[in-house]
C-alpha cells in the first residue's frame, strides 16, 4: 500500500504468487495457461511480464516450506531466486504453516505449525538457507491456526525465530485472530512478545467467525467477503507497534467484485493511524499540560479516597459530589461497552434507513465527506418519531441533512427521484409518471466510478412505474436496457431502464 500513488483507490503494488507443480487443484497449472482462463467482470489477468516496469511487485505462496522438516532444495530456491530478479520484488514472504509436505498432499489447507522447539530449530536453519540462496530477505508469515499444537507461544516462537536469523515477519491478522481464538484468548492477547522490530508488513483479507461449531473459529477467504471489524483494530495495533513497516496487503486470491475491494483498499486507507503510517507521521495525539495533570491525577486520587473510605454505599449522587471528571474515569470499561453498543446501533438503524436510498446516500457521503458514522448521527435526530419508519419519513429527514451541502440542488433532485420509486410499489401499477432532471441509472452505475461527477448525471429524464418494482423512460432510449422481471412484459413503446434498487435489493 505504500510504494506508489495510483488514484484514492488504486493499489500502490501487487502481490504475485509462484507457481509450483505442488500447488495443484482439479487441473495443474500447465494446463490451466493452455485453457486460457477468463478473468471475472471487472478483474484483468495479467502475467509478472505485464506487471514489472508498470507496478511494484511483491512475492509470496511460494514453492518452499520453512516450517517442514525436510530442507528446501536448491532447485526449488533457484526457481524462486529468478522470480524474485525478474520481479524486482525487495523480500519474500511465505506462511511457517505446514502446507508442502514430500510424502503428503495438503496445500491449500494448512496445517498449523507445531510450536515446539523442534520445529523452531528446523524453522531457523531453513530460513538461513532461503535467505542465503535467494540473496534477499524473507518475511515468515504468521499462519492460520484452527487449534494450538505444542507447548511455546506462537509470538514468541517467531521472535526468536527472527533473533536468530535477522528474517522480517508478515503479521496476517486474520490469522492472528485465528490462533487467539484458538487458544481462548483476547484478538491482542501476548502482544508484547511480538518482534516488534522485524514486522515489515501486513495482510488482511475477507473471512467470519464461525459461532455454532465447538467454540469460536475463524474461517479465512480471501474472495469478497468483508473484514472482520476486529482485524481493523489488529491493525491499528499493529501499525503503532511495529516502526519499520514497510507494506499492507489486501489479500484477494478468488475475489469477483474489484468494486468491493477498491471500496475495502480506500476505508483501509482512511483510518486515521493507516492514513498516518501513509503520510509519514505519527498519529496525532492530546498534548495535555503537566499542571492540569498533576490537577487531574490529585482530584481522582483524592475522590477514590473519600469514597472507599467511606461507610456509605456508592450512589449516583456521590458519584456526582466529585465533579465530571470523576465521573468520566469511573467504570471505562463499562463506558466503553455502552460506547460499543452505541455504535452498533447507530451503524444497524442508519444503514437500514438509508437503504430506501441507496445511491442519494452514495452520492451525500462523496460530496459531504462526512463518514458513515457521521452521517448517520445527523440522520438519526432528525427523523421525526411521531411517524412511521418509511421512505416519506426517511426522505424528509435527509433532505434536512442535505441543505447547505456542496451540490445540494442535485442531491435533492436524487433523493426526490428514489422517493418516487419506493412510493411506486404501494401505488399500485404503471400508470404512474415523474420527470427528474437527475439520471438515477447513470448517477448509481458512476457510484463505482472515483472520478464521476456529479454533475454529469444531470439530465431531463421521464420515468413510468411499470410495477413490480420496474421502471422505464419515456421518450429517451436506456443506456443499458434491463431485462424484465420473469413472467413479464414491458409496455413494447417504453424500454425498461432498470429496477427500483431500493425495493429490488439489485
Amino acid at each position: 500500500m505504500r510504494y506508489l500513488e495510483h488514484g484514492a483507490d488504486a493499489p500502490d503494488f501487487f502481490e504475485v504468487t509462484a507457481p509450483s507443480s505442488r500447488h495443484r487443484g482439479p487441473a495443474s497449472y500447465a494446463e490451466l495457461r493452455r485453457r486460457g482462463r477468463a478473468a471475472p467482470d471487472g478483474f484483468e489477468r495479467r502475467t509478472i511480464h505485464d506487471l514489472v516496469g508498470t507496478a511494484r511487485v511483491l512475492v509470496h505462496s511460494t514453492n518452499v516450506n520453512p516450517a517442514y522438516a525436510d530442507p528446501p532444495s536448491t532447485s526449488e530456491l533457484d526457481e524462486l531466486k529468478q522470480l524474485l530478479e525478474l520481479s524486482g520484488a525487495p523480500w519474500v514472504t511465505e506462511d511457517l504453516g505446514v502446507w508442502l509436505m514430500s510424502e503428503r498432499h495438503v496445500y491449500p489447507h494448512f496445517m498449523p505449525l507445531p510450536l515446539t522447539a523442534e520445529s523452531l530449530t528446523v524453522c531457523i536453519d531453513n530460513v538461513m538457507r532461503i535467505q542465503g540462496i535467494l540473496e534477499r530477505p524473507f518475511n515468515a508469515e504468521f499462519p492460520p491456526m484452527t487449534y494450538v499444537v505444542g507447548d511455546m507461544n506462537a509470538f514468541e516462537f517467531f521472535s526468536r525465530l527472527c533473533e536468530a536469523t535477522g528474517c522480517g515477519m508478515c503479521v496476517d491478522v486474520g490469522h492472528v485472530l485465528s490462533y487467539q481464538l484458538a487458544r481462548g484468548c483476547s484478538p491482542t492477547a501476548d502482544f508484547h512478545k511480538l518482534p516488534w522490530e522485524h514486522v515489515t508488513e501486513i495482510h488482511f483479507a475477507g473471512g467470519a467467525i464461525d459461532l455454532t461449531g465447538e467454540g469460536f473459529f475463524y474461517q479465512d477467504d480471501h474472495g469478497d467477503r468483508e473484514v472482520v471489524s476486529v482485524c481493523f483494530d489488529l491493525i491499528d495495533q499493529v501499525v503503532e507497534s511495529a516502526p519499520n513497516l514497510k507494506a499492507m496487503a489486501l489479500e484477494l486470491f478468488g475475489a469477483r467484485q474489484p468494486a468491493a475491494a477498491l471500496r475495502r483498499l480506500r476505508f483501509t486507507r482512511e483510518r486515521k493511524t493507516v492514513a498516518a503510517w501513509l503520510a509519514g507521521s505519527e498519529p496525532a495525539g492530546e498534548v495535555l499540560s503537566v499542571e492540569h495533570s498533576r490537577r487531574h491525577v490529585k482530584a481522582l486520587s483524592v475522590a477514590m479516597y473519600d469514597l472507599l473510605h467511606s461507610d456509605e454505599p456508592l450512589s449516583g449522587q456521590r458519584l456526582t459530589e466529585h465533579g465530571p471528571e470523576f465521573l468520566d474515569a469511573f467504570a471505562t470499561a463499562e463506558r466503553r461497552r455502552w460506547d460499543y453498543d452505541r455504535r452498533s446501533r447507530l451503524m444497524i438503524l442508519g444503514g437500514s434507513v438509508t437503504s430506501y436510498f441507496p445511491v442519494s446516500t452514495g452520492w451525500l457521503l462523496r460530496e459531504s465527506g462526512l463518514s458513515q458514522e457521521a452521517l448517520f448521527g445527523l440522520l438519526i435526530p432528525s427523523l421525526d418519531t411521531g411517524r412511521p419508519l418509511d421512505p416519506d419519513s426517511v426522505g424528509d429527514a435527509l433532505h434536512t441533512v442535505l441543505a447547505g451541502l456542496p451540490r445540494e440542488r442535485l442531491l435533492h433532485e436524487l433523493l426526490r427521484c428514489e422517493i418516487w420509486m419506493n412510493r411506486c410499489p404501494e401505488d399500485g401499477p404503471a400508470d404512474r409518471e415523474a420527470t427528474f432532471s437527475m439520471d438515477l441509472e447513470r448517477a448509481a452505475r458512476g457510484l463505482d466510478d472515483p472520478d464521476a461527477v456529479l454533475a454529469s448525471f444531470e439530465q431531463d429524464v421521464r420515468l413510468v412505474g411499470l410495477g413490480d418494482g420496474r421502471f422505464a423512460r419515456r421518450g429517451t432510449a436506456p443506456e443499458r436496457p434491463a431485462s424484465p422481471a420473469p413472467g413479464t412484459l414491458p409496455d413494447p413503446e417504453l424500454p425498461v431502464c432498470g429496477t427500483a434498487r431500493c425495493c429490488s435489493g439489485d
